[in-house]
């Protein structure tokens, strides 16, 4: 890799005049027109790249801007990514939190281990991570990290946690199921090679729940050998298995919102009629559950509440080092429509 001493050594000047003119003080230090145009030219030639690091840690440390760290699986909802980072900016614009920079580090679920040599010394000021599966809290929990960390699942006591309560959301869905008189329920959700605490939990909740309100629960997939990318063909596929074997609860809790656009499309094919004969409860956000014939009822996870509060508890970390951790739990958004009403 090129240095400023190569280019230095190749255009006859020293390396402190080189590092100038690469940083854009060339002209405050009267250094001559031309030999910052040679300089410049000569590090493009020798395709000199800047140490992007280096430079942002100093900028960093005259601007006292903080860098978190954002954790981030590819196989998370994006809306929640888009969502925190308006959140973000809204929030630093309006002066109610301080400047601060979010870098996303991706890794798979369950594989947050490969990241120990970043997020387990003090390169960021604070660590946001959303730990879905077990081997990741396990990992959390025997990691000492030093900064700030605000999980989005799990429960470990010495980091923050920003989090949703999946049980009382499996156990208030059940409820509904009952209120309304059901003795069959069912619950569908992906064939996966891992389930997420989130998902498990919330199935958790409802089938003992629902063994509470003494209703009969069918447990209802596709049946495929393995999991798919297409959730919409899965859910299909799901429903066509249910008619075929004339597996047919009377209320439903889908786990998953494309999963259920493909259900729906397959139980309206066959006549099928929501709510009279099977109520539905989804969870997800997704616009074409709210213009579905008919409208279907959903709860959802706060991702701007989630999100807002996670950024409060960053930048009270920020302005009151070593304040112990905080537990934050969120209620979910619940939105009753046809498919079945409150």
């Amino acid at each position: 890799m090129v240095s400023i001493y190569d280019i230095a050594k190749e255009v006859g000047v020293s390396a402190s005049t080189v590092s100038l003119v690469l940083n854009g003080k060339g002209k405050k230090m009267r250094i001559s027109r031309e030999t910052e145009k040679l300089i410049l030219e000569t590090a493009k030639r020798m395709g000199y790249i800047p140490n992007m690091s280096a430079r942002k840690l100093r900028v960093n440390k005259a601007r006292h801007i903080p860098e978190i760290a954002l954790c981030w699986s590819p196989t998370q909802h994006s809306l929640f990514l888009n969502t925190f980072i308006n959140v973000l900016q809204n929030m630093i614009s309006s002066g109610e939190v301080r400047e601060m920079r979010f870098m996303i580090l991706p890794y798979k679920n369950g594989e947050l281990e490969k990241l120990e040599s970043v997020i387990s010394t003090n390169y960021f000021n604070g660590i946001v991570v959303p730990p879905v599966l077990k081997e990741d809290i396990e990992f959390l929990e025997k990691t000492n990290i030093q900064v700030p960390v605000i999980m989005l699942y799990g429960d470990i006591p010495q980091y923050n946690l920003v989090s949703v309560d999946n049980y009382k959301v499996g156990e208030e869905i059940a409820g509904i199921f009952h209120r309304h008189g059901h003795n069959t329920v069912g619950i569908m959700q992906s064939v996966v090679k891992r389930p997420t605490i989130s998902v498990e939990q919330r199935k958790e909740s409802f089938l003992n729940s629902c063994q509470d309100y003494k209703m009969e629960v069918k447990e209802i997939s596709s049946g495929l050998p393995a999991p798919i990318l297409n959730k919409v063909e899965e859910g299909k596929i799901a429903a066509q298995k249910m008619i075929e074997e004339n597996n047919f609860p009377t209320a439903l809790f889908i786990q998953n919102d494309l999963l259920a656009l493909g259900a729906l499309s397959v139980f309206a094919e066959h006549g099928i009629n929501i709510p009279e004969d099977m109520e539905i409860i989804v969870y997800g956000v997704n616009d074409l559950l709210e213009i579905h014939n008919p409208p279907i009822t959903s709860v959802s996870y706060p991702t701007e509440e989630i999100s807002r509060e996670c950024i409060l508890v960053i930048d009270n970390a920020l302005n009151n080092p070593g304040t112990r951790p905080v537990r934050k739990i969120i209620d979910m958004t619940y939105v009753f429509r046809e498919s079945c009403l409150y």
